[in-house]
């Protein structure tokens, strides 16, 4: 591939490798070691954990405003080293109020670092003369960020399995020497002109710097918006697998709970594996027509992870393996794909603010999501599911309702993306 022999592109890569080993290492020792350090409950720590979520809410708008006058690159080495910081005062949390703050610290990082990095690859990918290139660049993306977060996990388990404070605060310390380590790398390997859009119009970006073009043409562009909305249901979808299934599967199929671990393991190996292959399958379909193929494949991901509840038990686990696979195939056609799109819909002067929006329909999903599950899964066992599958097959009429709206040079295999004027 073209991105792997730039330069600029192999350092990104491994920036956002490093993020997703952090991510796999701290998340599943995050309850467990503030609980220990603070002497806070899980559920008081899960609550403070959320409130930072919640109050790192707002920080995209603003750092998307940012990203188009400054560009990403910088954005980009600040949200590191605020994570970092966060990883660091998580070091030295000792009450819950250290842990809140610690925790506000991190989210503002890591909500930073996903408003602005995906706007770095876009920039970077508008270099590459080939078409598709985007979903070439977001599909090696998806590889290493699936494969850096199954090295962190195991990693993870390795501190778990130890059940030592000393393994707990070696690991959180990793993630700080990781963090400002990948911070170094992007500050050295990137050049700052590389990360602007190619061929950027400066009476443009200057329009935008002056505010006469920023958000209020965004809010204005009502297909983009409805992008955004369309997208949410997706992304709701996507964060189902970790947040509701391993759940699922303990409270109403608990004689194949420990599958559960190797189900997801397969999951991270076929992300890390096929996410290339998949790209140039799909790279001659229209994007909306793969992504109303992602919407059926979540459809049937749904339905089948509650056909156990009506299976005998020797069926239980060929089914859940299948539907995990399912689940695959959609997240690897909408990741490269949405992302691509996001970008190309997007105006190059102020993509830095459309894509920050764009990110906020994953953030909406992820705040949403264990609500949901729960007071569905509280009704019915298959509950979250059938509205899931309702969900994601709503998303199908949906996309192909919105599509002639959008650009059709966004649209159209090859993606060559929108000029600089709304």
């Amino acid at each position: 591939m073209r991105a792997r022999r730039n330069p600029a592109g192999i350092v990104v890569f491994l920036v956002l490798m490093v993020d997703s080993v952090v991510n796999g290492l701290f998340v599943p020792l995050s309850m467990l070691y503030l609980s220990a350090s603070s002497g806070a409950s899980l559920v008081r720590v899960g609550t403070l954990l959320s409130v930072a979520g919640l109050l790192s809410l707002p920080l995209p708008l603003w750092v998307g405003r940012l990203v188009d006058r400054l560009g990403p690159k910088p954005i980009v080495l600040v949200a590191q080293v605020l994570q970092a910081a966060g990883f660091l005062g998580y070091l030295v949390a000792r009450n819950g109020g250290v842990v809140l703050l610690a925790a506000t610290v991190a989210s503002l990082g890591q909500r930073a670092f996903w408003s602005s990095a995906f706007t770095l690859v876009s920039n970077l990918s508008d270099r590459d003369p080939g078409g598709r290139s985007r979903e070439r660049w977001f599909g090696v993306i998806g590889s290493l960020r699936a494969a850096g977060y199954g090295v962190g996990a195991v990693l993870a388990g390795v501190a778990m399995s130890a059940k030592s404070g000393l393994m707990y605060r070696g690991a959180i310390g990793a993630c700080v020497c990781l963090l400002m380590a990948a911070a170094l790398l992007l500050g050295w390997g990137v050049p700052r002109n590389a990360a602007l859009p190619a061929g950027a119009d400066l009476e443009e970006r200057g329009k935008a710097e002056r505010g006469t073009r920023g958000y209020r043409t965004l809010w204005a562009d009502r297909p983009y918006v409805a992008l955004v909305g369309l997208n949410t249901a997706f992304a709701l979808c996507n964060v189902m697998l970790s947040i509701a299934f391993p759940p699922f599967v303990d409270r109403r199929l608990p004689a194949v709970t420990w599958a559960v671990g190797p189900l997801l393991a397969m999951n991270t190996v076929v992300q890390a594996a096929l996410q290339s292959s998949v790209v140039r399958l799909i790279r001659r379909l229209p994007r909306h027509t793969s992504l109303c193929l992602a919407g059926v494949l979540w459809a049937l991901w749904a339905c089948l992870t509650a056909c156990p509840l009506l299976m005998p038990r020797a069926l239980w686990i060929p089914c859940l393996a299948v539907a995990v696979l399912c689940y695959s195939a959609a997240q690897l056609v909408h990741s490269p794909v949405s992302n691509a799109l996001s970008a190309d819909a997007a105006p190059s002067d102020i993509r830095g603010r459309y894509i920050a929006v764009f990110q906020y329909s994953f953030a909406i999903a992820t705040v949403v999501a264990p609500l949901l599950f729960s007071l569905l899964f509280d009704m019915s066992s298959a509950a979250p599911w059938a509205a899931l599958a309702v969900l994601a097959l709503v998303t199908v009429p949906g996309m192909l309702a919105l599509a002639p709206r959008l650009p059709q040079s966004a649209l159209a295999a090859g993606g060559a993306g929108r000029a600089g004027t709304a």
